[in-house]
């Protein structure tokens, strides 16, 4: 679906064998660990399990070690070295930065509850609050105890101050709105359906309103240099006389201030270094990243239009556009995609596009739409990407799938009328992903090239 279809409304939006004791492996509900004569505190059952050393590690870097050791009692969902694992390595390494340990602090409380509640207790309560003031929705699937979309592995083990269950993967709060999230989560909830219902004017002007709030005011956490560089944007876009224009211009802004493009500091991260590929053009080169206007081309599309909480970012570097971020199936999400237009007449003689990327294992979407009937859908194909190997892609414009609104439809895409393309990460699957983009361009491969997905 290409971005400018529609304006959506966002909402806002511890074990092996421990000494003594017999863990019940099985996680079956109903099922308990049988105590020890002597119980140690949560945190010294972790550090004897054998499979939570991240998480003990983590508790110590966030300072709560000793909370957790303190009288209780608490109920401590407890991740794995594994499902640490899937977060990745860069992102636990910033969790142990100064920065980063309050996120770290308010992730681990997030698993945390005040009160003893074995497997038994927890199957008949729909949700519980945790100490990071947050909820965990609870449920049960085939006799195994779900924790928001973890599964817990082992239920019930004893501790002198509580209780731990074996969680299969960590649990991700949402993250706190900001009080300018706030403000232009009401901006997006009233002005969308305007712009849906052919009020263009009336969108455009709620969201100039917003932001233009944020620009002028100290209270919404942008520093003064950010408020001044929002501020130069906002009279640029203010000179567009297409209305339509301005309101997708200040959607973008929203939409980046949402993923986190925005700054609310007077210094940004650097991205992490990139390297080339080696790959030889051998076409029409429709994106080549050298010249740092070519990433500013593209833009990020959520799940958080339709009330998903996935997140995802564009950063450039060395010739290389990093697009990065994590998937959430919260809310019925799951996806993020970056996306772009393309002047006519670039395909001229091309059958296909070719891609130089550099993946993390995880299956992505290139999509492309046409500059007819925008509500007649787009076109998508799905591709591998191998971890951490740059890799080259032919995908035959052909081989791209008609799709609208998830229903595949008949037809197929010619090369000459492609006016925008697209890069998907949509793969049902939760957690971070990182895909390097070095060339886009568009090929001939006269028929004697195919895609296998």
């Amino acid at each position: 679906m290409s971005a400018k279809q529609t304006q959506n409304a966002r909402p806002r939006r511890l074990v092996t064998a421990l000494s003594g004791v017999v863990i019940a492996a099985s996680g079956l509900l109903g099922t308990s660990a049988i105590a020890a004569p002597q119980q140690g505190t949560i945190p010294e059952v972790a550090v004897s399990s054998g499979r939570l050393d991240t998480l003990v590690a983590a508790v110590k870097a966030a300072g709560l070690a000793e909370a957790l050791s303190g009288e209780g009692p608490f109920t401590v969902f407890a991740p794995t070295d594994d499902a640490f694992a899937l977060l990745g390595k860069q992102t636990l390494s910033s969790l142990l930065t100064d920065e980063g340990r309050p996120t770290l602090a308010r992730i681990l409380k997030h698993h945390v509850v005040v009160g003893r509640f074995e497997a038994r207790d927890l199957v008949n309560r729909e949700s519980i609050e945790t100490l990071a003031g947050t909820s965990l929705p609870l449920a049960t699937a085939r006799g195994r105890l779900l924790v928001d979309e973890a599964v817990v592995e082992t239920a019930n083990v004893g501790a002198s101050n509580g209780i731990v269950h074996i969680i299969d993967r960590v649990l991700v709060p949402v993250a706190e709105t900001s009080p300018a999230e706030a403000l232009l989560e009401i901006a997006v909830e009233r002005g969308a359906p305007l712009f849906n219902e052919g009020n263009i004017d009336g969108c455009a002007a709620i969201y100039a309103t917003a932001l233009d709030a944020i620009s002028l005011a100290g209270d919404f956490g942008l520093d003064e240099k950010g408020r001044a560089n929002l501020a130069k944007r906002l009279a640029e876009i203010a000179k567009e006389t297409s209305s339509r224009d301005r309101a997708w211009a200040y959607r973008a802004i929203i939409d980046g201030i949402f993923a986190g493009e925005m700054s609310m500091q007077t210094t940004s991260a650097t991205p992490a270094p990139t390297e080339r590929s080696g790959f030889a053009p051998r076409g029409n080169l429709i994106f080549g990243f050298d010249d740092a206007k070519e990433g500013q081309r593209w833009q990020t599309v959520l799940d958080g239009v339709m009330g998903g909480r996935s997140t995802g970012k564009i950063s450039q570097k060395d010739g290389v556009v990093v697009f990065d971020g994590a998937t959430s199936l919260q809310n019925n999400g799951g996806f993020s995609s970056m996306r772009a237009g393309i002047p006519a007449g670039l395909f001229d003689g091309a059958d296909a596009i070719r891609l130089i990327v550099k993946g993390d294992g995880r299956d992505y979407k290139i999509g492309a739409s046409t500059g007819g009937n925008q509500r007649s859908g787009g076109y998508w194909k799905t591709f591998p990407t191998t971890k951490d190997t740059w890799t080259e892609v032919i995908m035959p414009v052909a081989d791209l799938e008609r799709q609208f609104m998830g229903q595949r439809l008949n037809g197929t895409a010619s090369p000459g009328d492609l006016r925008a393309l697209q890069i998907y990460i949509y793969d049902k699957k939760a957690g971070p992903f990182r895909l390097e983009i070095e060339s886009i361009e568009a090929v001939e491969t006269k028929g004697n090239e195919t895609f296998d997905a």
